[in-house]
C-alpha cells in the first residue's frame, strides 16, 4: 500500500506529464497570442554568484486572483533563484496559466507549451537547499519519465506547496523561497488561473 502511494504522488506532482515530455509544444495563433519570449539560456556562473550574494530577493505573481509576494533565497540555492528571476525579468511567466493543483498538496505553473511557446532548452542542477517543503515554499519541478522523477531536469516549471510535504526534501526537490504574503492567494488558485505579471518590485524608499 505505501509503494503505491508513493508511485501515485510521484506521478501527480511536480514533474511534466509523460506524454507533454514527448509531445511538440503548441504553437499560438491568431490575435490575443502571447508573444514569444527573448531567447532564454541557462543562468551563467556570474549570475549564480551574483544571486547567491544577493541572498533574500522578492518576487510578486499578480495572478487572476490577487497577488503572491515572494521571498526567495539565493544563498539557499543560488542557481535556482538566478533561473526563476531571469525567467521573470524576461517575461517568461506573464500570461501563463496554473495548470495543476492538487489541493492539500501543491499548485504548479510555467509549462511553456500550454502558451503557444518552445521549451526552453536548458536544465539547471538539482541543490542541496536547507529550505524544507512547508507551506507556502516555492520548488522546482522535475521531469518525470520512464517512471521516475528525472534528476536535474528542472527548467521552466515550479510549484507553491499547499501543505507541509517533507516526503519532497527525501526526494531531493529543490525548494527555494516561500510565500510571505497572499498565501490566502495560494490557496484560492484553481487550474487554468493565469500569472498576469511576474515582477521584482522596486525596493522600498528610505525615509530621510
Amino acid at each position: 500500500m505505501r509503494q503505491l502511494l508513493m508511485a501515485v504522488v510521484m506521478l501527480l506532482v511536480l514533474g511534466l506529464p509523460s506524454a507533454r515530455a514527448t509531445s511538440r509544444p503548441r504553437q499560438a495563433s491568431g490575435k490575443g497570442a502571447a508573444p514569444p519570449p527573448p531567447s532564454l539560456r541557462a543562468p551563467a556562473e556570474k549570475e549564480i554568484a551574483a544571486a547567491k550574494k544577493a541572498g533574500k530577493v522578492m518576487v510578486a505573481l499578480d495572478t487572476d486572483r490577487g497577488t503572491i509576494t515572494l521571498e526567495l533565497d539565493g544563498a539557499a540555492a543560488p542557481a535556482a533563484v538566478a533561473n526563476f528571476l531571469k525567467l521573470v525579468k524576461a517575461g517568461f511567466y506573464d500570461g501563463m496559466p496554473f495548470h495543476r493543483v492538487e489541493p492539500g498538496f501543491v499548485i504548479q505553473a510555467g509549462d511553456p507549451a500550454l502558451v503557444g511557446r518552445p521549451p526552453a532548452g536548458y536544465t539547471i542542477p538539482d541543490e542541496r537547499s536547507p529550505i524544507k517543503h512547508t507551506r507556502g515554499v516555492i520548488a522546482m519541478a522535475r521531469i518525470y519519465k520512464g517512471g521516475r522523477m528525472v534528476p536535474n531536469s528542472a527548467s521552466t516549471q515550479f510549484y507553491i506547496c499547499l501543505a507541509d510535504t517533507p516526503h519532497l526534501d527525501v526526494m531531493g526537490f529543490t525548494a527555494f523561497g516561500r510565500t510571505t504574503k497572499g498565501l490566502e492567494v495560494v490557496d484560492r488558485i484553481k487550474v487554468g488561473d493565469k500569472i498576469k505579471k511576474a515582477a521584482v518590485p522596486p525596493p522600498p524608499r528610505r525615509r530621510r
